[in-house]
């Protein structure tokens, strides 16, 4: 099908409902130019129109069923065709009740686009408008103007996710290597993180049969623009939980899969390098958890953004790590080029980290090849302002 041109009114009506979008969840997403363009290369007119009178709320069944004039074989072709490209969610409440939401920007539309777009012409470009995006706001990165932005987003920003680790008792690849905690993991004080260990999810989700992996769509965006992973992360690397998660597989964007299978690859992505950020619905941290991404610095969207330069982060964070001993460390560096927030630093050969900028993702005490970095319980926010320049990692 031929592609609407983006007129005002259009152009209007697609902000509009982005910025409905936006509302789905406590993250915000600014409605930057490139955003608009994704959402107008990818949605139809009759489309945009029928999610317009849809609403922000949730809708039985026979509500949205009333907002079309299709026959019934019509509508439900079409309504599928939003639902598989991320526009809308099945909630499911009391029980045998459905309804149905517009989904949020991100975690949410985007995610499920870029499963449907794959082979599809329009995925190049979707992919560069993405990477587009960022670009946009990396171009604010300047001083006096990243300062003040820092200074307003500190005490506004909310951390849309946490930060988990397998339990230490969880081996690799090898069967030594654990990451050090400075502090019993039963002790009273610890016991104030419930989803720091990812080990406890996966039971719990395992025994309701509802695991999911998920081929990572930041990696198939670099892939489908030429990039490769530097930490070489396997495909199927995103856990996801529930409903939504079951859904997803059912369009054959992802598959079930058992206990065992989700620790593997949670086991094979921390030894590449992979940061577990704990993604929660709605992205509140106070409401279930429903996926684990592992994100790598270098290509995902959460931490490559931050390292290119881009936008501030905010985490939720459980752990900070610490140099057990000093005088033992030789500053070999293998700490910091795995960190993935730039909080290591090496100085007169020794590495130096900067607990403001740690968010516990225990990366580098599981690669310090001396074993001299720990992790200690603590809890709290960690918010990241804007790289300068001069620390930028990624520059495309």
């Amino acid at each position: 099908m031929e592609q609407p041109k983006m007129t005002p009114p259009r152009k209007k009506r697609i902000k509009t409902l982005l910025l409905r979008m936006n509302k789905q969840n406590q993250r915000f997403i600014v409605i930057a130019p490139p955003l608009m363009e994704m959402m107008h290369m990818t949605i139809e007119d009759d489309e945009l129109d029928f999610l317009l009178k849809m609403g922000t709320g949730p809708n039985s069944p026979d509500a949205v069923r009333k907002i079309s004039p299709l026959d019934n074989a019509g509508f439900q072709a079409f309504f599928d065709t939003l639902m598989r490209k991320g526009l809308i969610h099945k909630e499911t409440g009391e029980p045998g009740k459905v309804q149905y939401r517009l989904n949020a920007i991100a975690v949410g539309w985007y995610e499920a686009m870029m499963h449907y777009l794959v082979g599809k012409p329009r995925e190049k470009a979707f992919s560069e408008k993405f990477d587009e995006y960022f670009q946009f706001f990396k171009r604010f990165n300047f001083s006096p103007l990243r300062d003040m932005q820092s200074l307003v987003l500190r005490p506004l920003m909310k951390p849309g996710q946490g930060v988990g680790l397998l339990d230490p008792a969880t081996q690799g690849k090898s069967p030594k290597k654990a990451i050090p905690i400075g502090a019993s993991v039963s002790s009273p004080e610890s016991r104030v993180y419930p989803t720091s260990f990812l080990n406890d999810l996966i039971e719990e989700h395992g025994d309701r049969d509802a695991i999911c992996v998920f081929p990572c769509v930041c990696r198939r965006g670099a892939k489908v623009l030429g990039k490769s992973c530097n930490f070489k992360m396997p495909e199927d690397s995103c856990i996801a939980f529930g409903d939504m998660a079951k859904s997803w597989a059912s369009y054959g964007y992802g598959r079930s899969i058992s206990k065992a299978e989700a620790i593997g690859i949670l086991k094979e992505v921390r030894d590449k390098g992979a940061v577990h950020s704990v993604i929660h619905e709605k992205d509140d941290i106070r409401l279930p958890v429903i996926a684990i991404c592992n994100c790598c610095w270098d290509c995902c969207g959460i931490l490559k953004s931050y390292n290119m330069g881009a936008v501030p982060l905010k985490y939720q964070c459980f752990f900070s790590a610490r140099i057990r001993d000093a005088s033992a460390c030789k500053g070999c560096g293998v700490c910091g080029r795995y960190c993935p927030t730039t909080a290591i630093s090496i100085k007169n050969k020794k590495a130096m980290i900067n607990t403001a900028k740690c968010i516990g993702c225990g990366q580098c005490a599981y690669q310090c090849v001396k074993n001299n970095i720990e992790l200690v319980p603590d809890e709290r926010a960690v918010f990241l302002p804007a790289l300068k320049k001069s620390e930028i990692r990624v520059t495309s």
